[in-house]
């Protein structure tokens, strides 16, 4: 081999190699490059105030993730419009295919994650939904978690309270167009049945219905003695409260749903909705962190604490310690996403995650006296 060869394969074997140096630094993600998070968040339509926590739970996360890391953080909020599924599908694709996001926060009602899932599944890229409640979730794929409970307890401990009330005769009234009240009526039927109780009516409606006196009057001549409202709008549940009063059906009132939690169902239902008894799934316990960021929501938005606030916020920290865990794969944030869950000091109570992505919490119920929401007891 000649000198001058040997001169042509060094520098030949120089730029692979500053080449292979130069590729590797271009494509291997940086401390600066940003984080990203799709939140599918509902700010028109009439499920803008039930789920307002989303938003403003992610909003508070971020504030303290950045007391936290240098490396920058970008939430890209969309609006799905009050659990539009073709919304939700629609901003999925953009979260992925355009945005390139690291993980998305949703979606809210049941039917939006589920019809996200099979998108989020398919790119590998992880969702963590604050909200949704549906059993269904826990097979919808290796890749969706949530941070709230399944609905298969809450509808359980539902059913059992009325039964230890006394009550034998059960009618239900639920929205059948949203996958999880239609699993949670489900629920509330099976266990009420199976402690020995009788469902003597069961009345179908959807999200448009505002008047349910057809259906209530049904309700009334089966002569229950409770009836459950199996229903995510406070509005709706609100007018199906004040209809069932006006037309003398005074029975004990039950809503697995959380969303009576909601200003609007008193402001609309007035003294009508006095005693309903409903479910807060996941009840958070009453730790420094929780007060601490009570304290910060109320000096920020003169309110107390929204439903699913404390979930939002534990999924978006969450989120990004996995990816600040990981080898930067999507396959790893998955993977990581379960250890960092172990550890980490959940605002809305223990949010280690299962082999479904599912967490296990307390519930507690909750009843309307004079106007507020309170914790019952019997």
């Amino acid at each position: 081999m000649t000198k001058t060869t040997k001169i042509i394969i060094g520098i030949v074997i120089a730029v692979i190699v500053i080449g292979a140096i130069w590729y590797a630094m271009v494509n291997k993600p940086t401390e600066e490059e940003p984080i990203k998070i799709g939140v599918l968040a509902d700010l028109s339509g009439g499920y803008t105030s039930l789920f307002r926590g989303v938003p403003r739970g992610v909003k508070l996360a971020l504030e303290d993730l950045r007391n936290q890391t240098s490396r920058p953080i970008e939430l890209i909020i969309e609006d799905q419009k009050s659990c539009d599924t073709k919304e939700t599908v629609t901003i999925m694709n953009k979260f992925i295919n355009v945005d390139k996001v690291d993980f998305i926060i949703g979606g809210t009602c049941s039917s939006t994650t589920l019809a996200g899932a099979p998108i989020a599944e398919q790119s590998k890229t992880i969702m963590i939904s604050s909200v949704s409640s549906a059993p269904s979730i826990s097979q919808a794929g290796k890749y969706v978690f949530r941070t709230c409970v399944s609905d298969l307890l809450r509808t359980k401990e539902a059913a059992k309270l009325a039964y230890d009330l006394g009550k034998r005769k059960m009618a239900i009234i639920s929205d059948i167009s949203n996958d999880a009240t239609v699993e949670q009526s489900k629920g509330v039927k099976e266990e009420f049945i199976n402690l020995g109780g009788e469902v003597v009516a069961d009345e179908g409606v959807t999200k448009n219905y505002t008047d349910f006196r057809t259906q209530l009057t049904k309700i009334k001549n089966s002569n229950p003695d409770v009836l459950c409202i199996v229903i995510t709008s406070p509005n709706q549940i609100a007018l199906v409260v004040k209809q069932a009063r006006e037309l003398g059906l005074n029975v004990q009132l039950f809503s697995p749903p959380e969303s009576v939690e909601d200003p609007q169902v008193v402001e609309v239902a007035g003294e009508a909705v006095e005693g309903l008894i409903y479910v807060m799934p996941g009840n958070p316990p009453e730790t420094e962190k929780y007060k601490e960021i009570a304290k910060r929501y109320k000096e920020k938005y003169s309110e107390d604490l929204p439903p699913y606030l404390t979930e939002s916020y534990d999924a978006l920290m969450l989120g990004v310690k996995a990816v600040l865990a990981s080898d930067g794969t999507k396959e790893d944030v998955k993977n990581k996403l379960y250890e960092v869950s172990k550890t980490y000091e959940g605002v809305s109570g223990d949010v280690t995650f299962d082999n479904s992505g599912d967490v296990v919490k307390d519930v507690m119920f909750k009843t309307i006296k004079n106007g507020q929401f309170v914790p019952y007891e019997e």
